[in-house]
């Protein structure tokens, strides 16, 4: 896990909340954390998704710790799918 990790994105500091890798260390999902008095907004959908543009991960997490929201990337034709739960983990 690597949590509030820096990066630079069009020239502007950025920070990603949390950021999960499998044991081969690649990216496997990333998190978007809001207060829970911060309503979950199109604005928070594309923060994450600007953010992933430089990750390239293929599973998302938006939470404001009362509502969750679990997207699945396919970058092959640029898809989002939302879905009910995180999908288990197989190795």
């Amino acid at each position: 896990m690597h949590i509030e990790g820096g990066m630079t994105l069009n020239g502007r500091q950025k920070r990603t909340d949390l950021v999960i890798y499998n044991q081969q260390g690649q990216k496997v999902l990333l998190a978007e954390f809001k207060a829970p008095g911060v309503k979950i907004s199109q604005k928070t959908f594309e923060q994450i998704s600007h953010y992933n543009i430089r990750h390239r991960i293929p599973l998302l997490l938006v939470s404001n710790g009362i509502e969750h929201f679990f997207c699945k990337i396919n970058f092959e034709d640029s898809s989002c799918e939302f879905l009910q739960d995180l999908p288990n983990y197989i190795q």
